[in-house]
């Protein structure tokens, strides 16, 4: 979000989906994150509103980038290759 790189810095590339593998994330546990999120914003007289909602954005699109990895590891979960295709080829 333009600050300095500090958590590259110190972990590598944040890599989301990877890094939330372990945990089922759904749409609910996106739009509690999001509450949440808003919540803290919301108490924070410091940040001005222009730079809440530029967050926000950012928030939601973080989320559901999230939400889409997580359909693609549970969509992939059941193929036998990466295409998902274990049919038999059309004859």
């Amino acid at each position: 979000m333009g600050g300095p790189p500090l958590y590259s810095q110190r972990k590598g590339h944040p890599a989301l989906i990877g890094r939330h593998r372990p945990f089922p994330v759904t749409h609910q546990a996106a739009e509690r994150w999001l509450n949440h999120m808003q919540q803290a914003l919301d108490t924070t007289p410091d940040i001005d509103a222009d730079s809440k909602i530029k967050m926000m954005n950012f928030f939601r699109h973080t989320a559901f980038f999230l939400v889409a990895g997580d359909e693609l590891k549970h969509q992939n979960q059941g193929s036998s290759c990466k295409h998902g295709a274990n049919k038999s080829p059309a004859v």
